[in-house]
């Protein structure tokens, strides 16, 4: 998984300095953003409604979890000399169509609040598996890690 290093903290709608659990070892954080209405409206334009907010977790041994908004995960994606910016992470968007379960792996290059941070726009590049998503659908994207 990739080493991105971040910082930062939750106040209100404001992100400033430090928050993510301090751990000698840098937890590893895995992103979940889940919604209905997920649609690819470009070849490289995937919009995600914000219907909760993003789950973000670490893996073992830290076992921590919180909730990002849109503009909380957003400022994070450029924060930091190894951010999603500088290294962009892989997903694996999930998604059911025709009673059947489906999936792409991609890669996000950029991610931006839009409708007044109730969607996310992600600028993505297909790595494995099709997304013919031609209406919006209830889907999940697991995003790759980041530590801190």
């Amino acid at each position: 998984m990739k080493k991105l290093i971040a910082a930062m903290a939750i106040t209100g709608t404001m992100l400033t300095t430090a928050v993510f659990a301090a751990d000698e070892d840098r937890a590893e954080w895995l992103f979940v953003h889940s919604a209905d209405g997920v649609e690819l409206v470009d070849e490289t334009t995937l919009v995600v409604p914000l219907e909760r907010e993003i789950f973000a977790f670490t893996d073992r041994p830290a076992r921590d979890h919180l909730y990002l908004n849109a503009h909380e995960f957003v400022a994070i994606w450029n924060d930091g000399e190894d951010s999603f910016s500088q290294d962009p992470p892989n997903a694996v968007l999930t998604w059911e169509e025709d009673g059947e379960m489906r999936r792409a792996e991609i890669e996000l290059t950029d991610a931006a609040v839009a409708d007044h941070g109730r969607a996310l726009h992600y600028q993505v590049s297909i790595v494995d598996g099709g997304m013919s998503l031609n209406r919006p659908v209830s889907g999940s994207l697991y995003i790759d890690s980041m530590a801190h």
